[in-house]
């Protein structure tokens, strides 16, 4: 997962919490999509998370990945300064602050 949000931040600096939010949201419900996150599911449930096209991606397997994912994400972006992820999402147009 670390892996994977450092990715993040290395190739999407600038607009790295965009990635990080949709990431978020793709993982608490896990239908496909494509916005600022691909997310594909796999015919085994999986979830493959990419952020643009040259990402390999996170594979969440099942379920307990995926809320394994969005707690580590609230614990790493939001810590105690932020109740939720999308104050913490609308705090990093000012502030960029995940680390």
């Amino acid at each position: 997962m670390d892996q994977w949000l450092d990715w993040v931040h290395d190739r999407h600096y600038e607009f790295d919490y965009r990635y990080i939010y949709f990431g978020y949201l793709a993982a608490r419900t896990p239908e496909p999509r494509n916005d600022e996150i691909t997310m594909t599911v796999e015919p085994d449930g999986a979830v493959v998370l990419q952020a643009g096209a040259h990402d390999r991606g996170l594979r969440l397997a099942n379920d307990a990945e995926r809320a394994q994912f969005v707690d580590h994400l609230q614990g790493r972006c939001c810590r105690d300064r932020y109740p939720s992820m999308r104050e913490w999402e609308e705090a990093q147009l000012h502030t960029g602050e995940c680390e």
